[in-house]
């Protein structure tokens, strides 16, 4: 079990290899919600190299240790996993102080009552959900995996679809990379914010917070990441955002540019570039 006070000495976790694995299902481990990758065995254990890395595999530790827990059978060893599992955690897990006291309590008095338990186990799946998993998906560990499962043929035919591109995970990260050695990175990135952005439709307050963290990072005047758009587009963007008018649409005319912007000349370059070239000598049929 995870030890919070040996984690400098404890052995990485093996990678996942790629044998049985084809390209989709790598690939959808990124897509919808971290439930994805946590259902696939392959994808799980990438995860947790991930996680390793980023000194934070304490949070799937802590949830497998619950799952376990639910499936046990004899009290007397239940109650003492759970307490093992507490004097184990509690010191490395992000809670807040209602949700540990409520873990604290329920295991202590033995009651192991899911009702007090549900709070943290939550939390942890938030913080999975919310911080850990979007950073797994930009990776370069995954994309790494990835990469060595993309067909060839996959990537030839980015040369006849631009969108083809865009929406795959390796080939938007090495078209980021010649964007970057031709300083444009920026509208991409913007592109992938205005992607991250619609798919929080369905959480009001995560949107209006996204859509200001966009206009000030990428639409304001002067700033480092500044993205050019045609006079009357900013403008429009901002009216809305004071107005609290915010929903999937708010960035549409913004995008079409941008596409457009990316579409006419670095797309072209990048097709013509040793990035692309390279990337189709790595790559098996």
């Amino acid at each position: 079990m995870f030890d919070g006070k040996e984690r400098s000495n404890r052995e990485a976790p093996p990678m996942p290899s790629t044998e049985g694995v084809e390209y989709p299902r790598a690939a959808s481990w990124a897509a919808g919600n971290c439930t994805n990758v946590l259902n696939d065995d392959k994808g799980k254990q990438l995860f947790r190299v991930f996680l390793f890395q980023s000194l934070a595999e304490e949070n799937l530790g802590f949830l497998e240790a619950m799952e376990r827990l639910k499936k046990m059978k004899n009290g007397d060893e239940k109650v003492q996993f759970a307490k093992d599992t507490l004097n184990t955690y509690q010191g490395s897990i992000n809670l807040s102080s209602g949700s540990m006291k409520a873990l604290r309590n329920a295991i202590n008095t033995e009651t192991l009552d899911p009702e007090e338990m549900g709070p943290a186990i939550k939390e942890v799946k938030r913080l999975l959900e919310n911080d850990q998993f979007p950073r797994f998906r930009r990776s370069e560990l995954y994309l790494q995996y990835l990469e060595e499962l993309l067909p060839r043929s996959y990537a030839e035919k980015w040369a006849q679809s631009f969108e083809g591109l865009l929406n795959n995970h390796v080939g938007r990260h090495h078209f980021r990379l010649f964007l970057r050695s031709i300083h444009a990175e920026e509208n991409l990135r913007f592109w992938e914010a205005v992607v991250e952005f619609r798919s929080t439709r369905h959480k009001a307050s995560a949107m209006n917070n996204l859509g200001r963290v966009i206009l000030n990072t990428y639409l304001a005047e002067g700033t480092a990441n500044e993205v050019f758009l045609p006079f009357g587009v900013r403008q429009v963007i901002e009216r809305r955002i004071q107005d609290n008018n915010i929903d999937i649409t708010l960035f549409d005319e913004a995008i079409k540019h941008v596409e457009q912007v990316l579409r006419n000349d670095p797309y072209v370059r990048f097709l013509q570039s040793a990035q692309y070239n390279t990337l189709l000598g790595k790559l098996n049929y």
